[in-house]
């Protein structure tokens, strides 16, 4: 029995998990009016779409930097 069967659940289920816990916080801070954690939360949210959903989007916004910049001729 292979384990990345596993660690694919896991990873999905975790995913998951932390953005309840985000948008719990997300919504505790608006309600709270706590601005500059609100802030923190919704970076948070940022980096977990980035890097956990779609971790290709970091290649696309470094190939359209370095496209941009003239990089890499």
């Amino acid at each position: 029995m292979s384990l990345e069967g596993l660690f694919t659940w896991f990873s999905q289920e975790i995913k998951w998990a932390l953005f309840i816990v985000l948008f719990v916080a997300l919504i505790v801070t608006a309600f709270k009016r706590a601005w500059i954690a609100m802030i923190g939360v919704v970076i948070g949210l940022a980096f977990i779409g980035i890097f956990i959903v779609q971790p290709n989007i970091l290649i696309n916004i470094s190939e359209f930097i370095a496209e941009k910049l003239n990089l890499g001729n």
